[in-house]
């Protein structure tokens, strides 16, 4: 079997890191009909080369638009960059405001190989999920566009890209950042999490786990959601060996259930994100995250690594309204250890919300 390299046409290309081309600062003066908004561009974990990258990006893309421009980044995953573009001639679909995700070559150009491919192959799977999902028609998912994989020339970094649907909202953290005012706030929280359950739950009729439900990988359009970011995905009940050889745990650490810390990746089922999707639900109705205890373990000083995070138990806060602690007790049952006290659909963890919005 080639490797995923060798599949992608750079069996030329030299196993060690290479550097992105720098333009010289002369260069990137003269070139004043690329310059980007500086205040878009400042990623401080990556230093002043990160706004170098991405002027290098833009002009590298060129040979997908010759106008392409990069607005705005607007932000920065596990594997991938994601820019705004403003206006980009997709082939067969014409001009369109939409999202670029960039798979970074310092994540498949390292001296490593088996890495490399490792790396590549997460993202090529990803592709496969939207592809899927997309051809589908899957109802209040961000649909991809456009994908493929690029260089400029023999010997420099190709990009492998996906051009995403643009959202014209924010993501829901934005609208929970504090616990519900009154019980009327509190019922339309509910209300909007029954929402994303049937989203997620029309993933699970299709066959795919999402594994990373977050509020960051929910967008709202107006009072509707949609639902992002597959990078975590999973088929469900699907052994993948070889891709399991080298695959990194799938998830945020905070939002991650018991048999995603401990590796199990194949008892990752709809309970799964039942769990994640509780945790979600928590923040939510509480305005704080049951595991945020998680984010003060040092797992690097622990042998068990991950594992040790699921030592820490979900600390949920009273809900001091009308049938709060029956609310609280669904989430307890969501978040259980044991998968069989957990709702065992989506359709079934609704039911439980609409029940209590009912009651109340």
């Amino acid at each position: 079997m080639k490797p995923i390299r060798s599949l992608l046409g750079m069996e030329g290309e030299a196993p060690a890191a290479l550097p992105l081309p720098v333009p010289s600062a002369a260069t990137a003066r003269d070139e004043t009909s690329t310059l980007l908004t500086p205040s878009a561009f400042r990623c401080p974990e990556r230093g002043e080369e990160f706004e170098v990258y991405v002027r290098t990006l833009e002009r590298d893309f060129r040979a997908y638009d010759p106008n392409i421009r990069i607005e705005k980044w607007l932000g920065s995953g596990g594997f991938c960059d994601v820019f705004l573009l403003p206006e980009v001639n997709i082939p067969g679909k014409g001009v369109r405001k939409a999202v670029l995700r960039v798979l970074r070559p310092t994540i498949y150009r390292t001296p490593d190989p088996v890495v490399n491919n490792s790396n590549v192959r997460l993202f090529l799977t990803e592709m496969g999920y939207n592809l899927y999902l997309s051809s589908q028609n899957a109802p209040h998912v961000v649909k991809m566009l456009d994908f493929g994989f690029f260089g400029r020339k023999a010997g420099e970094p190709r990009h492998l890209y996906m051009i995403m649907e643009y959202v014209d909202g924010e993501d829901i953290s934005l609208r929970w950042r504090r616990r519900p005012s009154d019980e009327k706030e509190l019922v339309k929280r509910v209300i909007q999490v029954v929402q994303i359950a049937g989203i997620v739950g029309e993933l699970h009729f299709r066959g795919i786990i999402h594994c990373d439900l977050k509020p960051t990988n929910i967008l709202m359009r107006g009072d509707e959601a949609y639902l992002t970011d597959f990078g975590s995905a999973r088929w469900a009940h699907v052994e993948d060996v070889v891709g399991d050889m080298h695959m990194q745990v799938p998830g945020t650490q905070t939002f991650m259930s018991y048999e995603q810390l401990l590796g199990s990746y194949y008892r990752l089922d709809q309970r799964t994100d039942v769990f994640s999707l509780a945790v979600l639900a928590c923040t939510a109705f509480t305005g704080h995250n049951p595991f945020e205890a998680r984010a003060s373990v040092n797992i690097d000083r622990d042998d068990r690594g991950l594992g040790a995070l699921a030592d820490i138990e979900p600390q949920i806060p009273k809900i001091p309204y009308r049938n709060g602690d029956r609310l609280r007790g669904l989430l307890l049952d969501c978040l259980s250890r044991n998968l069989e006290e957990r709702p065992a659909t989506m359709v079934e963890f609704q039911r439980r919300l609409n029940q209590w919005v009912l009651e109340s």
